[in-house]
């Protein structure tokens, strides 16, 4: 098995397990396989696959921050790695200039600061905008990793993704909670 196809694995793997019902690892009763850092940066990392662009690219870009822990473990699952021939790339803190280049932006709860100019910067441009801060999706953004308990689940802003658009595979808007 190569690499590429081990990491892809395991993020499916990840994304399917934060779909199902709290697991219990080594027998211990409520204890998650995977901590919610993990879990949020294999749904980042699955987006690339479960969202489509109007646009084509010459890589895929993910934009972050580097004061959340998300960004580093998000860093490591696409090192090498390519979506639809594109090479995966990290953009870590992105100026704003940069943001209408990248696919997914992720603005972690620490950089809340920025949530409401960085929305407003890349509003009209085919940017997947992802966050786990409070009422993401009611104040412009598109999908919030909502923490529920033990596990993780996006709450997708459907007006937001499609008035630019973006589509999202039934795939993902199944394991999804939906706002219209």
């Amino acid at each position: 098995m190569t690499r590429t196809g081990a990491v892809a694995r395991r993020c499916l793997l990840m994304l399917l397990l934060a779909c199902l019902p709290p697991l219990q690892s080594s027998g211990t009763a409520g204890e998650p396989r995977f901590n919610e850092t993990e879990l949020k940066a294999a749904y980042l990392y699955n987006f690339a696959y479960f969202v489509t662009w109007p646009t084509t690219h010459k890589e895929f870009l993910f934009c972050s921050y580097a004061n959340s822990p998300v960004t580093g473990v998000l860093a490591k699952l696409i090192e090498g790695e390519r979506v639809n021939d594109l090479p995966m790339q990290m953009v870590i803190d992105p100026i704003p200039e940069q943001l209408h280049e990248c696919q997914v932006i992720y603005i972690p709860a620490q950089q809340e600061r920025i949530l409401a100019a960085t929305l407003e910067f890349v509003r009209p441009f085919p940017v997947l905008t992802v966050s786990d801060i409070t009422d993401f999706e009611h104040r412009g953004g598109m999908i919030r990793l909502a923490n529920d308990g033990l596990r993780v689940q996006p709450v997708i802003q459907l007006k937001n993704v499609t008035r630019i658009g973006l589509t999202i595979s039934s795939k993902l808007l199944r394991s999804s909670r939906l706002i219209e």
